[in-house]
């Protein structure tokens, strides 16, 4: 079974034509980032496996509406909608904080620290 058989399954349920509903986008996408963060590793040294892994994750999101590209013909402008896919992405960080937080018996402010203090230092690295 692999793990795309699983109740998490980010495959469309409904028809082609037919719209998730916003909470499905979001909860869909946020195993979308976790897919994400598995293919990220699955290349290991190999740039082009891990690219072409990272290229299916983002068809997958593409797939249920999580980044939409649209229109406003009146206004001939282009708007980037993300709000799905972030919001996936906050449903993981902050299960993930909490998770965490709980681990190591700290508040889960304390775990945003850390991981700001890891970012700068990787960003300054």
């Amino acid at each position: 079974m692999s793990d795309h058989d699983h109740p998490h399954d980010h495959e469309h349920e409904h028809g082609e034509d037919e719209e998730l509903p916003s909470g499905e986008k979001v909860r869909r996408a946020g195993h979308i980032v976790l897919d994400a963060v598995v293919a990220s590793d699955l290349g290991g040294d190999d740039a082009e496996a891990a690219e072409a892994a990272l290229e299916l994750v983002f068809s997958h999101l593409l797939e249920i509406d999580a980044i939409e590209l649209l229109l406003d013909e009146e206004a001939q402008e282009f708007e980037l909608d993300i709000s799905p896919l972030i919001g996936g992405t906050l449903l993981v960080v902050r299960r993930l904080v909490a998770e965490l937080a709980a681990r190591d018996g700290v508040d889960e402010e304390a775990v945003v620290m850390s991981v700001r203090a890891a970012l700068d230092a990787a960003a300054a690295g």
